[in-house]
């Protein structure tokens, strides 16, 4: 495909699971296998049953699948109080269409909506990451994660532990922080977001992330969290405008995910200013 494929016109919506067409299942397990070793489309269509819903990307010329990203919404207590939750599971998007922020903006609105559902409920976005490109989703649109290069949040360290309890509670390390679903869980293909000396030594996120998770190349996953919460969303109405004039006016924007010295100058999920943050991690 072309490298003007990531303009061609897309459709994305939400479907819940039971709505979604064998057509479409297909085609997004089709872009699964493209990526992932140890996989086949009975564990896919067992892992798709366990979903709330998937956010599709569809090329309007055919209505083939270009992205997905699948979805459980779940409540937990944490230290005796009620948190909400998204969960993010697979979100993989074809790399003819990277750059192209459909996805992106239609998560932006599922984690709206479901935080205006309930606004006095402390609300989480909840993944696990296998490569690193996953977690600079969280590094470049989040004000408040974990695990985070700065150190520890005790507090969202313990929410974490409370998802990973509930969803994955076979698997789950506590002493390591990382989820082992055994050799034989599907893991990334090796061509697929290596990690090389020259990303380790100029990006201190993926370097971290290396570090909390060693093991990623035999499919070990890093449970994350991203905290929706108001003090980011205050946050993002100044910042995100700061940010465009050092960009545009100032010329002094420094390159996505390289600042660790204070907190991200972004918004608090993906939006259309944050192209080149999604862009290194849109996959995986």
């Amino acid at each position: 495909m072309s490298s003007s494929a990531s303009r061609d016109k897309v459709s994305t919506f939400f479907r819940p699971i039971s709505a979604v067409t064998v057509t479409h299942i297909r085609q997004m397990y089709d872009l699964y296998a493209g990526f992932y070793e140890n996989t086949s489309l009975d564990v896919f269509l067992n892992d798709l049953s366990k979903k709330s819903g998937v956010i599709l990307v569809t090329r309007k010329a055919d209505d083939r699948v270009v992205g997905f990203s699948t979805q459980t919404f779940f409540d937990l207590k944490v230290d005796g109080r009620r948190v909400r939750g998204i969960f993010s599971g697979d979100t993989i998007v074809d790399p003819a269409y990277w750059g192209n922020n459909a996805l992106a903006n239609t998560f932006y609105r599922r984690l709206v909506i479901e935080r205006i559902k309930q606004p006095f409920v402390p609300f989480y976005w909840f993944l696990i990451s296998k490569g690193y490109k996953t977690y600079l989703l969280l590094t470049n649109n989040f004000y408040n994660y974990y695990p985070n290069v700065r150190g520890q949040d005790e507090k969202y360290r313990r929410i974490t532990e409370a998802y990973c309890e509930q969803l994955f509670p076979q698997y789950f390390d506590r002493e390591k922080m990382l989820l082992d679903f055994g050799d034989d869980y599907v893991r990334l293909k090796g061509d697929v977001a290596d990690i090389t000396p020259e990303l380790r030594a100029t990006n201190p996120h993926i370097a971290f992330f290396e570090k909390v998770n060693p093991t990623w190349r035999r499919g070990t996953e890093v449970p994350c969290i991203g905290a929706c919460d108001y003090e980011s969303l205050f946050r993002s109405i100044v910042d995100v405008p700061v940010k465009w004039v050092r960009k545009h006016l100032l010329g002094t924007h420094r390159p996505a995910g390289l600042d660790v010295e204070r907190k991200p100058a972004r918004s608090v999920v993906w939006r259309e200013s944050d192209a080149e943050g999604i862009e290194q991690g849109r996959t995986l």
